[in-house]
């Protein structure tokens, strides 16, 4: 570790802390397996008890009511199965903690401005129970591949994502958001403690860069907030120059912010715990030699008062199928496998219908915005079949035509081995071993195919 590196922080915290954070640093943090339940697809209990069956220790997060800590070894697949069906997401409960500190809820306008790869994002969804609207924002086109697959992978049906700079999202969404996350890039000094992290590369500089560029982010993420409203700012630097001192120059320049006094009230209502802080600093620090978590940041900010801000005209209208164009559909999953989409919309797109929900018809979807939940995959005349993504999201939905797979037959399944059937009338499938959907199951007169991503 460089010596600036130790001075900034033994000023900052005090020398008795800041060597046990530098001891944790150089021993690199054991952490225990921190995975985030999808409340929307199986209950924490459950899930826990699956865990237990299979031979690993389980405990609750004291950061997230969503949380869990697992230990131990355990049975081939018993990871692999929820993470495939969309149960969980692997997910440092420090970062978990930003979504508390927010706490969206149903029928909300949200926005996500810096989402990828969608930990938090689907954290929000889950929250919001898959109704109102959540917009996914992030500027790395390689990063919002691994946004769009986890957002279809937990059945998130809710969500606009789109690459869009902050500067022209707040013009097309002034003062609309009930929510709003905002995480930007940072120095990751929380994440020096893990076997990626490289001290050894901090300085000041890129420190007060950074620093700059939030304030930036900021600034516009603020604009799309409603009176009233939260923003949560949250980063996994640990120096005050990215967390207080932007939040402090950004309270200075805007007469309508304030700190949002009541979040961390509601945390305790909830049960829900907050870090021990040390010296007088803005916001919640998770320190990682306190929290035995990677180091994280985060504070609520709300507006006081409107901005008066100008909203465009001309927004376009998500287009969705009518009444006699989605009937060939509905009646497809119906007929096929006892599956009732109305309560849902179908939106056409590129030999595809995405599936979302009637709330997402609230908001005017953001330019060259793109959807989640690819269901159903079309082909020339009236053919067509669930897509793996729409299999994995309507198996628990369906009535007829379910496969309940053996353990052999799941193992092969996911290792993309030829089954060993009973006799089975030809026709499409959605497989399932227990309760963990497989995806789609093609039986025909000479084969049987199997539609799953490898996953072994």
């Amino acid at each position: 570790m460089k010596a600036n590196f130790q001075d900034y922080f033994r000023e900052l915290i005090g020398k008795k802390e800041a060597e046990q954070f530098f001891c944790t640093i150089e021993a690199k943090l054991a952490m225990p397996r921190s995975i985030r339940v999808n409340t929307l697809k199986i209950s924490k209990k459950d899930l826990g008890v699956w865990f237990g069956s299979q031979g690993y220790k389980v405990k609750d997060s004291p950061y997230s009511g969503d949380g869990l800590e697992v230990t131990g070894s355990g049975q081939e697949w018993a990871l692999k199965l929820p993470y495939h069906a969309g149960f969980t997401y692997p997910q440092d409960s420090a970062s978990m903690f930003a979504v508390e500190l927010l706490d969206p809820q149903p029928g909300e306008t949200v926005l996500d401005l810096t989402a990828a790869p969608g930990g938090k994002s689907t954290h929000m969804a889950q929250r919001m129970k898959n109704t109102g609207v959540l917009v996914a924002n992030d500027m790395d086109s390689h990063r919002l591949k691994a946004l769009r697959s986890n957002l279809s992978r937990l059945g998130i049906v809710n969500a606009y994502v789109s690459r869009l700079a902050a500067s022209k999202m707040a013009n097309f969404y002034p003062e609309t958001f009930d929510r709003i996350l905002l995480d930007p890039s940072c120095s990751g000094e929380g994440l020096f403690v893990t076997s990626e992290g490289q001290p050894d590369y901090w300085n000041k500089k890129a420190v007060k860069h950074f620093s700059g560029l939030q304030f930036g982010l900021l600034k516009q993420a603020f604009q799309m907030l409603k009176p009233g409203g939260r923003l949560v700012y949250s980063t996994c630097a640990l120096n005050a120059i990215e967390n207080d001192g932007v939040v402090n120059d950004f309270l200075a320049k805007t007469p309508e912010a304030a700190l949002d006094e009541s979040a961390e009230k509601e945390l305790k209502k909830r049960g829900i715990k907050i870090p021990k802080q040390l010296a007088d600093l803005k916001g919640i620090r998770f320190w990682p030699q306190k929290t035995g978590t990677k180091g994280f940041f985060c504070i609520a900010l709300t507006k006081t008062s409107s901005q008066n801000l100008r909203r465009p005209e001309g927004r376009s209208v998500l287009r969705v199928l009518k009444a006699q164009e989605r009937g060939l559909y509905d009646d497809f999953l119906k007929e096929e496998f006892g599956v009732s989409t109305a309560d849902y919309e179908w939106v056409p797109y590129e030999h595809h219908l995405f599936l979302i929900g009637k709330d997402l018809l609230q908001v005017a979807p953001p330019p060259g915005f793109s959807l989640a939940l690819p269901a159903l995959k079309t082909y020339e005349g009236d053919e067509m079949k669930p897509s793996h993504e729409g299999a994995v999201f309507f198996t628990g939905r369906a009535k007829k035509h379910v496969l309940v797979l053996s353990k052999e037959n799941m193992e092969k399944a996911m290792k993309h081995e030829p089954l060993s059937l009973p006799k089975v009338k030809e026709g499409m499938y959605f497989a399932k071993y227990l309760d963990f959907p497989i995806g789609l199951l093609k039986v025909g007169s000479q084969r049987t195919e199997l539609l799953v991503p490898k996953m072994a």
